[in-house]
């Protein structure tokens, strides 16, 4: 009859003592020291905070939208059209994936992920509200 495992005996635990008073040896870094990951610079995270503002305030608008196209339609009015709140919609979505894309990345596509996001936005905002 097997015995389960929590109940087997285990071996007693031995602690290694080094051998030897050198350093442990170190990790092999990258050929160059572009290799190595950079820490974000503070205008890269400002530019990063301000696009995921943007693109969450993107998001409520978008929602905003559908929730007015709902009410008009059930009052009897046209509401902002069907149109405007799918492309509101897309472009949120757009800028959302954009926003997770420069929060993961901490190089020039993140960057450039982020500067889309701002195009995307204010593309749209312009296009449907201002223009």
């Amino acid at each position: 009859m097997r015995t389960p495992a929590s109940q087997r005996p285990r071996p007693p635990r031995t602690r290694r003592l080094p051998e030897s008073s050198e350093p442990p040896p170190q990790r092999p870094r990258g050929r160059h020291s572009l290799s190595r990951p950079q820490p974000p610079s503070r205008a890269g995270s400002a530019l990063r905070g301000l696009s995921g503002a943007l693109a969450a305030g993107f998001l409520l608008l978008a929602l905003v939208l559908v929730v007015v196209q709902f009410w008009a339609t059930n009052q009897g009015q046209e509401g902002p059209g069907l149109a405007a709140v799918i492309a509101q919609l897309v472009a949120s979505l757009i800028a959302l994936v954009l926003q997770a894309i420069a929060d993961r990345r901490n190089d020039a596509r993140g960057g450039l992920a982020a500067c889309g996001v701002l195009v995307v936005v204010f593309g749209s905002l312009w296009f449907w509200w201002w223009a």
